[in-house]
């Protein structure tokens, strides 16, 4: 899990870029932090930097832009990309897996349950309310097989 304060500088910088756009952006701001700027105003100026030589990039575009309408979305920025690469390997995965085990669970709740999910709450004997989406199902099979749920 994202600390708070990291979790609400990602979302203030992002926020200001299309969804097509925010992988790059980020990558600008990674790719400072490798070049070994340490301060997020460094890494701003190199991130500009960058986005300069790239302007063809629309991130690139929308990065510069920022720089005179938010400049504090922009250290933001920064500040995370300067706490992401202070991780290890091994917690940037983990912070990769759960993010996408978030996703996953997001689809799955706005999704209803499949017929083989029904049929299969069936089968294993389950009687109450029809599950609401696919997780709820999902859950109430794993309950069921693990036995910590009685039909």
């Amino acid at each position: 899990m994202l600390p708070e304060n990291i979790l609400q500088d990602k979302l203030a910088f992002l926020s200001h870029f299309p969804h097509n756009q925010r992988s790059a952006a980020n990558n600008i701001l990674l790719e400072a932090v490798r070049a070994g700027c340490n301060e997020p105003n460094q890494v701003v100026g190199y991130a500009l930097e960058t986005a300069c030589r790239r302007c063809h990039l629309e991130a690139a575009q929308t990065l510069r832009l920022l720089s005179e309408l938010d400049f504090e979305a922009l250290l933001a920025g920064a500040r995370w990309a300067l706490w992401w690469e202070s991780l290890s390997p091994e917690e940037k995965r983990r912070f990769r897996e759960g993010r996408a085990e978030e996703a996953i669970e997001r689809w799955m709740e706005q999704n209803p349950p499949t017929d083989r999910q029904l049929a299969y709450l069936n089968r294993l004997g389950y009687r109450g309310p029809t599950p609401a989406n696919r997780l709820e199902a999902s859950r109430l099979i794993d309950e069921l097989v693990k036995g910590v749920r009685h039909a």
